[in-house]
């Protein structure tokens, strides 16, 4: 969401800062769902990043803790989403509709294509953002274009990232399957990228992901405090099944 941000110090803890982020939009300060919808993506985003780092990737991944604080003593008691301030160059590696920086690193877009597919073609996690491998402010993509805020482009969005996709060594390495080739692309966009950057010592891993059974659509009609699927403490709900791609 659009939005101002301001910073305070932890009293208890004096070299730790937060940000207060206020959205520009009256609507969201009058009805308050889109914070919680973020904070939702936000842990998403962090539980998929964890099954991302059990597969050892060279560079591990981690999106900031979020929560949304009430603004007690001031007059409507507003609210605002707050998360740990990150020092150090912030920079914005992909977005919502298939931007990808000129950099295009290779953690970050792999990160996506995990996402994808782990998730088993139910839910995308791009624009992502924030400083080194810290992310930040993420967006999800719904196969059914539901819930995850106004930022949730469905399959339009979806369609954009897996046609600019281009899978790197950390892909090949993460065993994914090339991810645009169901969409019958006319030319091969998902070609490997040049073997430059952060990239594993192996070509591949040994063992195979676990897809996770998912079904976004168990969320829409529950309150914004009900329970994610994947979020730590719930079951994750493995499929028996695994699956991997020996193909690069």
């Amino acid at each position: 969401m659009g939005g101002v941000s301001g910073s305070w110090e932890d009293d208890d803890k004096k070299d730790v800062t937060y940000v207060a982020k206020i959205s520009l939009r009256e609507e969201d300060n009058l009805h308050r769902e889109g914070y919680f919808r973020d904070v939702e993506m936000q842990s998403l985003a962090g539980y998929i990043a964890t099954r991302f780092n059990r597969c050892n990737p060279p560079k591990p991944v981690a999106f900031l803790e979020a929560f949304v604080v009430e603004l007690e003593e001031r007059e409507g008691r507003p609210v605002c989403g707050v998360e740990r301030y990150i020092r150090g160059p912030y920079r914005k590696h992909n977005s919502n509709f298939g931007y990808v920086s000129e950099e295009e690193r290779n953690t970050p877009q792999a990160f996506s294509h995990f996402s994808w597919h782990i998730s088993n073609g139910e839910v995308l996690v791009v624009d992502l953002q924030g400083v080194s491998d810290v992310y930040t402010d993420p967006q999800v993509h719904s196969v059914s274009g539901k819930g995850y805020g106004r930022g949730n482009l469905g399959m339009p969005g979806i369609r954009k990232f897996l046609e600019t996709h281009r899978c790197n060594r950390i892909c090949h390495y993460l065993r994914l399957p090339r991810c645009n080739n169901q969409f019958q692309a006319p030319s091969p966009i998902c070609r490997p990228i040049p073997a430059t950057g952060t990239i594993p010592l192996t070509q591949m891993m040994h063992h195979n992901i676990s897809i996770l059974t998912y079904d976004p659509r168990a969320l829409e009609n529950k309150p914004l405090t009900s329970t994610l699927p994947l979020l730590p403490g719930s079951p994750d709900r493995i499929a028996t099944d695994t699956v991997g791609s020996d193909s690069p």
